[in-house]
């Protein structure tokens, strides 16, 4: 019986929980014991995580079923119960976190570490950490998983497992703390990840946030002119209905807050949806077959990414089977990677409005947007349109957290270069690849100029201490457009006059963007950039052309598949770009090329090949240089081709995503290919190709390119790690399946 303070029942339980040696917590406290709470508690008390488990909550009906089923050990509606918890998961409604956390705060015992399970973190993990008097002793935490119920009734110890827990530190986390947490999550089943609050409810937006909001208003759509809803209105709904509105029936008020507490981010990414279904609106309205279809297979390939990455699923896995007829129809390549990163970091730095049209999709541009994001820059994103709201080099502010680039190492370098003039720290990160590649080959151009840049033994993470700049003469030792890029913007920046010259040709996307954002630059002599600064850029319109380097995969494609014929619409031709086409050609490639209005000061063509019997070529120099990106596509036409290729001269393949020289060997070899493996390239002999299982080692290219490799096999190619896939071109194996069906 319920009296005054008296906590609502007791169970007695040894001292030693079962698995005792894995044991975080003395006393975990559970604020908010509902169907979160209560499993994360029940599947804590399975693992042994803590030696007792107390629960407050509001009412005393559902803590009584929390006690009757085992999830607590002791339990109350005052916030005294916590009396010398060690550790304190916050699950109450989003709205009351921070009240809650203030509430326990002196019940606590010193040095508590206070965790939530809130759906939003910028604003919780602000207000959390105010309202603890040990601020850096909370971790924002969202473990993603659940469903449309509630309560301690509906618990269910296995509900975390396999699922994701996003944890979101700041700057102010204590490092021990951040690691006690992770163990917790990691010991009730789940993968943990880390991410900045903002990008953590940015990314939540879409994927939870929005179709909850969009279930809420399709569910309107039953109902009459007075707002009932008869039984003939629902007599048909089937399926698709049911399943796009079954989280209509969530808590009312547990949305209200969620979606409240993320405003912002919800209302940028419905803008961003207004504009798609304007799009798909206007395609109907047009008869527009075509602009239907590429839409709806783009949607379906990336549902099947989401259906892959379930728990359960082989996310990294796609067999492939050998092309039956030749490959026929139009191919829309995405917008250069290159020339997007700069358009958006050059929109950033600029004053005024940038607008990105064609923008690459993938996931590195998405990276570029992401961090530039967390520096206090406006982005609004609608599929390949990007309008960036500029307010020059000083609108960049601090961040809070270390910039997470992802798999690009195109952003964390030039974003190097424009953090080396900015009066603030930064700390540049990345995935796993990212972290393996060189970055000594930035730091030492840039601290010419006096920046400061730290690696960790030449690699990531980047930490950049901005400083005051000075122009010099800089002669790079590699040829590279991202280094030579990196130095420019720190130029911009920089008092007098920078030099830059390089030891051979490389890509010159932002020599001929400059000046439309208004710069002045100079190319005294071949191979060399020059620029007087301080410059103020401002903002203007780019137009991003086709990618040649996705345009590789199918130029090599519909060249091998007997029976092809292939359009690339749009496909950027810089000079510095068409060295795969080069290559391809000598090798008897049938491409012809339809030249178009540039886009700025960029060369654009149509793209059409036909298949074509294909016979090795040798590959060193220049040429391979031109073509350094393209490389694992061209193995693959060389192991379909007659006699013996060389590649040479390719030792900065070594230190891509991955080691791109050796993952084709080891592929090609798995596949039948004689290859003999040199320090800087292979030689291929070519003829026959046969079936297997692959390894894309994480790196887009490769996975696309050995997908290509599948299409003239003799047998099925398994490709592991295709989800790399999305790096680059997220639609690319809807795009293949409709090539083989042979549809415009």
């Amino acid at each position: 019986m319920y009296r005054g303070a008296r906590p609502i029942g007791a169970r007695r339980r040894s001292r030693r929980a079962h698995g005792g040696e894995l044991r975080i917590f003395n006393r975990l406290g559970i604020a908010g014991v509902g169907l979160i709470g209560g499993s994360f508690a029940l599947a804590a008390r399975r693992a042994g995580l803590a030696r007792e488990i107390v629960g407050w909550g509001r009412t005393r009906e559902n803590l009584d079923v929390a006690l009757a089923r085992g999830i607590l050990d002791r339990a109350d509606v005052r916030p005294e119960i916590l009396g010398g918890a060690d550790g304190l998961l916050l699950a109450t409604p989003v709205a009351t976190l921070a009240s809650a956390a203030r509430a326990a705060s002196s019940h606590l015992a010193p040095g508590a570490v206070v965790f939530d399970a809130g759906s939003v973190k910028e604003v919780v993990v602000a207000a959390c950490s105010e309202a603890l008097a040990a601020p850096a002793r909370f971790v924002g935490c969202h473990p993603i998983a659940g469903n449309e119920l509630g309560g301690a009734g509906n618990a269910d110890p296995e509900l975390l497992r396999g699922s994701t827990c996003v944890i979101t530190p700041v700057a102010a986390t204590d490092p021990a703390t951040l690691a006690r947490v992770r163990r917790l999550w990691e010991g009730v089943g789940m993968r943990v990840i880390e991410m900045a609050p903002r990008a953590h409810d940015e990314l939540l937006a879409v994927l939870s946030h929005v179709p909850h909001v969009l279930a809420f208003a399709l569910t309107s759509l039953l109902a009459d002119g007075e707002g009932a809803v008869h039984p003939d209105r629902i007599a048909l709904a089937g399926p698709s209905f049911r399943s796009a509105t079954r989280v209509a029936v969530s808590s009312p008020e547990m949305w209200r807050d969620i979606l409240l507490s993320n405003r912002d981010a919800v209302l940028e990414v419905l803008a961003r949806f207004r504009g798609a279904i304007g799009e798909l609106a206007a395609a109907i309205e047009l008869g527009d077959g075509a602009a239907l279809e590429r839409a709806i297979g783009a949607a379906g390939a990336r549902r099947r990414a989401v259906e892959r990455s379930a728990p359960g699923a082989r996310a990294d896995e796609v067999r492939v089977d050998a092309a039956e007829r030749g490959l026929r129809g139009t191919a829309r390549v995405p917008g250069d990677k290159s020339i997007s990163h700069r358009a958006l970091l050059l929109g950033a730095i600029a004053h005024g409005l940038t607008t990105v049209s064609g923008l690459g999709e993938g996931e590195d541009n998405a990276s570029t947007v992401r961090v530039l994001r967390e520096l206090g820059v406006r982005i609004e994103s609608e599929g390949a349109v990007a309008r960036v709201h500029g307010r020059g080099f000083e609108g960049l502010r601090e961040p809070t957290d270390a910039l997470d680039c992802g798999n690009s190492g195109t952003t964390m370098r030039l974003l190097a270069g424009i953090l080396a003039g900015r009066p603030f720290v930064c700390r540049l990160d990345g995935d796993e690849s990212l972290r393996g590649r060189p970055m000594r080959r930035i730091a030492d151009p840039l601290a010419l100029l006096g920046a400061k840049v730290e690696t960790a033994s030449g690699r990531p993470p980047l930490t950049v201490e901005g400083r005051v700049l000075r122009g010099t003469r800089v002669a790079l030792d590699v040829a590279s457009a991202q280094v030579k890029t990196a130095v420019v913007l720190a130029g911009l920046q920089a008092e007098g006059r920078t030099v830059v010259s390089e030891p051979g040709s490389s890509r010159d996307h932002t020599e001929r963007l400059l000046p439309a954002f208004g710069a002045r630059i100079e190319r005294p002599e071949p191979l060399t950039i020059a620029l007087d600064g301080p410059q103020s850029l401002r903002g203007c319109d780019v137009l991003v052309p086709g990618d040649p380097s996705a345009a590789a995969f199918w130029i090599v494609a519909a060249s091998l598949v007997p029976g092809s014929r292939v359009l690339l619409p749009g496909v950027s031709v810089n000079p510095t770009r068409t060295g795969a086409i080069d290559v391809l050609r000598r090798m008897g490639a049938r491409i012809e090329v339809l030249a178009r209005a540039p886009l700025g000061d960029e060369p654009v063509a149509d793209l059409i090949i036909e298949s074509a019997a294909l016979s090795a070529h040798d590959v060193a120099g220049e040429e391979m240089l031109r073509a350094i990106d393209e490389f694992p596509v061209l193995a693959v036409a060389a192991a379909a081709a007659r006699g013996t290729s060389s590649f040479r001269d390719g030792a900065e393949l070594r230190a891509k995503e991955t080691d791109r020289i050796a993952a084709m060997a080891a592929g090609l070899t798995r596949l039948g290919v004689a290859i003999v493996e040199r320090p800087d390239g292979l030689d291929v002999t070519g003829g026959r190709l046969g079936g297997g299982e692959v390894e894309s080692r994480g790196d887009h290219r490769i996975a696309m390119s050995f997908v290509v490799a599948a299409l003239v096999a003799e047998a099925p190619v398994t490709v592991r790690g295709a989800d790399a896939i999305a790096v680059s071109d997220p639609a690319f194996l809807e795009t293949l399946a409709r090539l083989r069906g042979g549809a415009p």
